[in-house]
């Protein structure tokens, strides 16, 4: 079977701005988010430090401040695949049967929030449905299925009809859903887990784990598929200081509820490497600096696969975590 995926294309001009009278006095690190919006501080800093942003044409540090009239110029070599895993852009994957498919990246809401201007891929539909030649002809704007997270990256589910719609509720019930994942946990994870227990979502900003068992449609699993040391760890990881290691793990889900592979794996004593909501990384700040791709839908009439945004890793880490995300489609 043929998978969905898209190639991004390295060949970009090279961004600038004219630093103005607001930023006069501002660190290069704070300025450069005019460029970078989808990246965090640490990614930019990186940035920084690797040459790819250029001051008044020299190489600066990130503590610099600009005064106003100076030109800061992002290099090429930062606007595909970025080291902090966000892809700028949200793309129509493809259709099969009554459901088509999108690709969120990291940083960018799901749904439209209510009185807020940000980007999200629900208002991003439009656009993206009127050049799609596989949703000609389609009367209806297709309905999103799924919600991912701010910083989590991957496909999301929309039905083109009610009656997709529903199949699709039917098959999370019923437990013919199947979501795959690759998250990268803090410590390692020796052998395979899941975790049972029901959540509370009640509460709007934060997901709690309850005691009681959940059913079974919504419980995690969680499979090892590469371990790190610390001292060996590739260098965007490092930064984290998980004194433990890491590990690069599958996560399943069938009918998933808010944050469930985030509190999931904290409970289990490995949360999301970077995760300042429900890991060890409160101080590190954004919440959304944590490494979750959902990468793979299975369901009774259609399938779809978009392998992870990660450039830091390996390739043959990728390949790992490619070949469990296309398992469930084989």
């Amino acid at each position: 079977m043929t998978s969905f995926s898209r190639d991004i294309d390295a060949a970009q001009m090279p961004l600038f701005l004219c630093c103005s009278m607001r930023q006069e006095g501002q660190r290069l690190d704070r300025v450069l988010a005019d460029l970078l919006p989808h990246m965090g501080l640490r990614g930019r800093r990186r940035c920084i430090a690797t040459g790819a942003v250029l001051l008044n044409g020299m190489r600066g540090t990130a503590a610099v401040r600009v005064r106003e009239g100076d030109r800061v110029e992002l290099l090429p070599t930062t606007h595909p695949q970025t080291e902090d895993a966000a892809d700028p852009d949200a793309y129509f994957l493809g259709r099969r049967g009554g459901y088509c498919f999108f690709y969120k990246p990291v940083r960018m809401h799901s749904q439209r929030l209510a009185g807020g201007n940000g980007v999200s891929l629900e208002c991003l539909l439009p656009h993206m449905l009127a050049t799609a030649p596989e949703l000609r002809g389609q009367k209806t704007r297709p309905v999103l299925l799924q919600r991912l997270d701010y910083g989590t990256s991957g496909l999301v589910t929309a039905a083109c009809d009610a009656q997709a719609q529903a199949a699709f509720r039917a098959a999370e019930k019923q437990g013919r859903c199947e979501k795959r994942y690759v998250a990268i946990l803090e410590g390692q994870l020796s052998q395979p887990a899941v975790v049972r227990n029901a959540l509370d979502t009640a509460r709007r900003v934060r997901s709690a784990v309850l005691p009681q068992q959940a059913q079974a449609n919504r419980w995690t699993e969680f499979w090892p598929l590469v371990l790190w040391k610390a001292v060996s760890l590739p260098p965007i990881l490092s930064e984290y200081d998980s004194a433990d290691g890491a590990t690069l793990a599958a996560c399943r889900i069938r009918c998933g509820a808010r944050h469930q592979i985030r509190v999931h794996a904290g409970h289990l004593g490995h949360p999301l490497l970077g995760d300042a909501l429900y890991g060890s990384a409160l101080e590190r700040g954004s919440s959304a600096d944590f490494f979750l791709h959902h990468g793979g839908i299975s369901l009774p009439q259609a399938w779809c696969f978009v392998p992870p945004p990660w450039g830091f890793l390996p390739a043959q880490v990728i390949k790992v975590a490619n070949q469990w995300l296309e398992q469930g489609h084989l």
